[in-house]
């Protein structure tokens, strides 16, 4: 269970006479539920768990537990000697009493705390590795524990993952702020995106999940813990708005992980993609289902690599992104969306509408003129590009203009000649129109306050007529 809890000395208590009521009440169940079950044949429930190899890969173990209902029922609680002691013990208590019969959890998600549920949850723990079904001090602390945790907790962990398969960096964990961080998942993350079908194996025939593809994306996020009886009246969430890049509200986590796609798309060319994300609350005693949301078919794309001299520009470009990207947001928002279109067409008509949005942002409606020379030409004499000239960039960008119009008027390119390759096809000029993009976007992120001058006219008149 992840919780923030109170430090050592703020530590709430609960009493011992508590603790030795249930430990008493649990070890004399365990005694005539070992006597109720024996000779009978219990039910296995098989459960699906990822775990890593010594190789680093993930392969599938099936764990079998016992299933004691319909045995271990309220029914069959209520007949044993001091269950009502017990639950009164429970119910007096200063730290567990008002958690009872009540619903405990975050803005995400609640369960309903009764003081059955927790002695059938102590039992259960009595099981060992083998199925073998006794009571040992040890075993209860352990699971004891767990609860007391919940207890003293003021907040609960809610964790998102989104896997980015063939994600490599030189140290993982790469953390990009408090909540976020680029790392290798773990077995539990990799059976929950199993499970909900965001993270597959290479094939049926080899069911592997091989280590370079569970990695990817986590949030974790600490929530305040509520308790309500469940009377009040339901209130939808409160919603936040959508934060700012890289802090964004729990409820958009989808907006966390266009993030993190647009910053590694913006450091440098990629096919990298996720097939979505699942959320959970990461409680032991809240465990609840997995939420999730499925962006598209299991991807398997090219790798993705930052070396170690590369993993401080990222940061940095991320920071950049951190402070100014609201300025340039839509820019942004377009550039990443040409990375998930599967039409070139839709590609092309993306990356041209996000310099568009760059290039001509101060335009009004009255001031529609000469648009595609505008925009070519301040991009020309705004973009830094290493190979192509100013001369070079003014054609290509007065090119692209015209595929776009092209394509959004129902026809289709009829020029896609590059300064070096008069022969390019539509891919190799999309990726060319796509790295241009990019290299305005970085520079314009490097402007930092300054990048408001670019919805000024006078900035781009004084740029244009500039030596």
């Amino acid at each position: 269970m992840t919780t923030q809890s109170r430090t050592d000395t703020d530590k709430i208590k609960v009493s011992p006479e508590t603790e030795g009521t249930v430990r008493r009440f649990v070890r004399i169940a365990v005694t005539n539920l070992c006597e109720l079950v024996k000779g009978r044949k219990l039910e296995w429930e098989l459960n699906s768990q990822w775990e890593r190899g010594t190789d680093g890969h993930f392969r599938e173990r099936k764990k079998r537990s016992w299933s004691l209902w319909p045995m271990l029922n309220d029914d069959w609680l209520r007949t044993l000697p001091d269950y009502q002691m017990c639950v009164e013990q429970l119910k007096s208590d200063t730290v567990v009493g008002p958690y009872l019969d009540r619903l405990v959890g975050t803005d995400m998600s609640t369960s309903r705390v009764e003081a059955s549920n927790i002695l059938k949850s102590l039992m259960y723990a009595m099981f060992d590795d083998e199925g073998h079904l006794s009571f040992t001090d040890e075993r209860f602390d352990g699971e004891w524990r767990k609860l007391i945790e919940l207890f003293d907790s003021e907040e609960i962990s809610f964790k998102t993952v989104a896997p980015l398969p063939h994600l490599v960096v030189s140290d993982f964990p790469l953390r990009l702020n408090n909540d976020l961080v680029l790392d290798r998942l773990t077995d539990d993350e990799i059976t929950r995106c199993y499970e909900v079908g965001v993270i597959r194996p290479i094939s049926v025939r080899f069911p592997l999940i091989y280590s370079d593809v569970a990695v990817g994306i986590r949030r974790t996020m600490f929530l305040p813990k509520g308790i309500r009886t469940g009377d009040e009246p339901q209130k939808p969430p409160e919603v936040e708005g959508e934060g700012s890049f890289g802090n964004r509200p729990p409820f958009r986590d989808d907006l966390v992980v266009d993030d993190v796609l647009s910053a590694l798309r913006l450091f440098k060319h990629s096919q990298i993609r996720t097939a979505g994300h699942a959320q959970w609350t990461e409680c032991y005693w809240l465990k609840g289902g997995t939420s999730y949301r499925v962006l598209g078919q299991w991807p398997y794309w090219g790798k993705y690599e930052l070396s170690a001299e590369e993993v401080p520009q990222f940061l940095e470009l991320w920071q950049l992104l951190a402070e100014g990207a609201a300025r340039f947001g839509f820019s942004i928002h377009r550039f990443n969306l040409a990375f998930d279109r599967g039409l070139l067409a839709d590609r092309i008509v993306d990356l041209v509408i996000a310099a568009e949005s760059l290039f001509l942002g101060e335009l009004d409606v009255k001031d529609r003129g000469e648009l595609r020379f505008r925009f070519a030409l301040r991009a020309a004499k705004f973009i830094e590009h290493p190979s192509y000239s100013q001369h070079d960039i003014l054609r290509v960008m007065r090119r692209a203009y015209d595929a776009r119009s092209a394509i959004v008027h129902g026809g289709s390119p009829s020029d896609t000649r590059l300064p070096d390759n008069n022969s390019a096809d539509l891919p190799t000029f999309i990726d060319t129109i796509e790295e241009i993009a990019r290299l305005a976007l970085r520079k314009a992120f490097l402007m930092r306050e300054d990048g408001k001058k670019l919805r000024e006219a006078d900035y781009w008149d004084s740029l244009v007529i500039s030596r």
